[in-house]
């Protein structure tokens, strides 16, 4: 890739829009999140979001990105890294599989063309020939040869589509890639959470000429410090066609940090989080059994919650040292699509424990989940949901050398049979979403092969009384014990 985008986005990711009334809290659901089916235990997974929490998303941070070997290999003749077309470019278009307005980027370059007319024409077409949308770039609006985005915006319904991209007659086009990512923009923060050098640098994107109106180091306002690093010259703000970009080192924005840093950033309307580590959390196992337990949650979501995730307090709320034959390690993860999958395979290869169990904030019940899926995807709601510090998946694998699904490792009918015991009422699914919680879940299981992993949905609540923080700390040491016992 040859822009200062493509050369960013082969380690960021970004955030789009969300245009329906939903929530979302650590994980998603693949069906129609207004269902109120009594036998869905996930039913209202998407309700935090409310229309127009999240309305815009970032280029190309969050973008889909196709390179043109890939999207039409037999248009032309490999050139420097790109393809020099001697027919039309078409292709099926990775990332239409999002809902609302979407745009797609060509990265080209005209090395020739008539001296008038026509240059290149690019067009999105669904089956049966009916065409969302087409431009074409003439000599009149071709202001340099190097290479340039020739973007065009349609409406999607999620369904699949073509992409054509023609030369005109005469004319030599290369064509480097396409991109595809919602019409309108919002924040994101990159890197994810997780272990970051002080010699690492930060980058906020923003949309075009917007700026951050306010961040936070552990509840602290810093706002002062990066607007006088950016006055000084320290921090960079860089503005392109799509979007502003702030660009700081970590060392100059929190040179007094600590082990763990609570970023949180607003522009506008949105909010991002990030959770800055100094080292990767201990292998600190509580309780003096034998076998060992590695326990998560997450953190609050979506990144400007007003409230606790129900995962977390679970977690935070059991004792340790009341699990019987076990030591217990408890880890609260960032709400974030590689993060938080990452940390748990992190935790799971160097504090080796023997079982694994993951929770996460739901629907209206207790969900002991049988399956997790090799896919990334909010796609049912338009523009996508994005994740705590802006990334958006639509029809993404997890992993494409994987298998398309794994089933849980854990004993879900000795976990029930448990919680049916302390009063609870929990219900079996095969859908954790194809959000972080299913993430997280396709993860446990592909780590511990031969050994228990697996994922528990807790209801979705809001407010926690000393009674509830109980509840939900005895439910997860039933289940733990549930498991143990099964050992």
């Amino acid at each position: 890739m040859k822009s200062l985008s493509g050369c960013i986005l082969a380690a960021l990711a970004g955030l789009a829009a969300v245009a329906a009334t939903i929530m979302m809290t650590g994980c998603a659901t693949n069906a129609a999140p207004a269902s109120s089916d009594p036998a869905d235990p996930n039913a209202g997974l998407l309700r935090d979001f409310l229309d127009g929490k999240f309305d815009s998303a970032g280029h190309p941070l969050n973008a889909r990105v196709t390179e043109a070997e890939t999207l039409c290999p037999t248009a032309g003749s490999p050139h420097d890294g790109a393809i020099r077309l001697d027919a039309t470019c078409v292709g099926n278009l990775p990332g239409a599989e999002q809902s609302g307005d979407l745009v797609v980027s060509a990265r080209i370059s005209v090395k020739a063309h008539a001296a008038s007319g026509d240059v290149v024409s690019i067009a999105v077409v669904a089956p049966g020939e009916k065409f969302l949308a087409n431009d074409t770039l003439t000599t009149q609006r071709l202001r340099h040869s190097t290479w340039i985005d020739l973007p065009l915006t349609w409406n999607s319904n999620g369904a699949p589509v073509e992409l054509r991209i023609t030369p005109a007659q005469g004319a030599v086009i290369d064509v480097d890639y396409v991109e595809v990512f919602p019409e309108r923009f919002g924040l994101v923060l990159s890197p994810g959470s997780g272990v970051v050098g002080s010699d690492a640098r930060l980058t906020f994107e923003l949309p075009r000429s917007h700026h951050v109106d306010k961040i936070t180091a552990d509840g602290t306002d810093i706002t002062d410090r990066l607007d006088a690093l950016l006055a000084s010259g320290a921090a960079k703000k860089t503005t392109t066609t799509f979007r502003t970009l702030v660009d700081v080192g970590v060392a100059d924005l929190l040179p007094m940090r600590g082990d763990v840093t609570d970023l949180r950033v607003h522009a506008g309307a949105q909010a991002a989080r990030l959770e800055l580590r100094a080292a990767a959390p201990a292998c600190n196992f509580e309780g003096t059994g034998d076998v060992k337990v590695l326990v998560t949650g997450f953190q609050p979501f979506p990144a400007d919650a007003s409230h606790e995730n129900v995962s977390a307090v679970a977690v935070q709320s059991l004792d340790p040292t009341a699990v019987r034959g076990a030591r217990v390690m408890r880890l609260v993860m960032p709400v974030e699509y590689d993060r938080a999958a990452a940390e748990v395979a992190d935790a799971i290869a160097r504090c080796e424990p023997d079982i694994v169990i993951s929770f996460g904030q739901g629907g209206d019940a207790i969900a002991l989940e049988e399956v997790a899926y090799n896919l990334q995807d909010t796609g049912e709601v338009a523009g996508g949901v994005p994740d705590n510090r802006g990334i958006v998946r639509a029809a993404v694998p997890i992993d494409p050398a994987a298998p398309a699904t794994r089933d849980t490792l854990l004993p879900l009918d000795a976990i029930e049979t448990a919680l049916v015991a302390i009063g609870e009422t929990p219900q079996h699914s095969r859908d954790p979403g194809r959000y972080i919680c299913n993430n997280v879940m396709f993860a446990d299981i592909g780590a511990m092969t031969g050994k228990r992993a697996g994922f528990i949905h807790l209801p979705y609540t809001t407010e926690f009384d000393a009674a509830a923080r109980a509840r939900f700390g005895t439910i997860a040491q039933a289940a733990i014990q549930a498991v143990v016992d099964q050992k």
